[in-house]
């Protein structure tokens, strides 16, 4: 999976042909969520779910116009701190494997029925089910691959402008691509990914070629969209062949209105 054009391509599907997963697309879909892992060492699983719609429906609350999708990947963690980010980042890995197949999905994190999908599942007692998205076959499958293509202007449109997002040393000091130098690219995946109402609720500083990451706080998927940037960011470094891991450290660049989450910290 080339992930740099895989982030580009992603979208959100909300209307399927109704046709369940193939078997050989379910297959791979489970051997890889099988093998994934929560990062931090947070415990974490997705769940491939399949309902007939017209025996076992799957209401959606306010996303009932989602139409057509048979299977769902459900995200389900054990409640610890920092679980909700590290479950989120390996659930994006998992949307993006499936964008890569071709397939579509779609983020839902606040108006579905968690009792539906409660009953599908075994949840341990100190587990909690967070986020689904159908996963399947989109249906204009025509007007997918179109969308692919004018995806990248697309994003200039709806996504914050890289300065706004991304600084140098201080927050009074907006970053720009060329300043950014090896790492413009995978910066400019995490200006692409997806987050609630598309707020971007979180900010990055680069001081002395480490990373720091910051988020609003009090938001109710602050924490949710931060996992998916932190994702898009290391597996683009990682693609790349930019090498370092991802730190909380006791020393930081300090912020007013921003509280620091984690920093990236490049090999030297």
């Amino acid at each position: 999976m080339r992930i740099i054009e895989t982030i580009q391509k992603r979208r959100s599907v909300r209307t399927y042909t109704g046709e369940p997963l193939r078997e050989e697309h379910l297959t791979l879909i489970r051997q890889y969520i099988d093998q994934l892992q929560a990062p931090f060492g947070v415990k974490a699983r997705i769940e491939l779910i399949h309902t007939n719609p017209d025996v076992e429906p799957i209401k959606l609350g306010t996303y009932g116009w989602v139409k057509g999708a048979c299977d769902y990947l459900v995200l389900i963690y054990e409640e610890a701190p920092f679980a909700e980010t590290a479950a989120a980042y390996m659930f994006e890995e998992a949307v993006l494997f499936c964008t890569d197949l071709g397939l579509g999905t779609c983020w839902l994190g606040g108006s579905f029925s968690r009792g539906d999908f409660k009953k599908q599942v075994e949840l341990g007692p100190n587990e909690k089910l967070r986020i689904v998205s159908p996963v399947g076959y989109p249906a204009d499958a025509k007007r997918f691959l179109e969308k692919y293509i004018v995806r990248a202007d697309k994003n200039h449109n709806s996504r914050k402008p890289f300065g706004e997002l991304f600084f140098e040393k201080n927050f009074n000091h907006p970053l720009t691509a060329a300043q950014a130098g090896p790492f413009a690219q995978p910066l400019e995946m995490v200006r692409l990914a997806p987050s609630a109402n598309n707020k971007q609720e979180w900010r990055v500083l680069l001081d002395d070629q480490t990373l720091h990451f910051y988020k609003k706080p009090y938001l109710s998927f602050d924490s949710i969209d931060l996992g998916i940037a932190l994702c898009h960011f290391e597996l683009s470094c990682r693609e790349l062949g930019i090498a370092g891991h991802y730190e909380i450290l006791k020393e930081f660049p300090k912020n007013e209105t921003l509280p620091y989450v984690i920093s990236w910290i490049p090999e030297r």
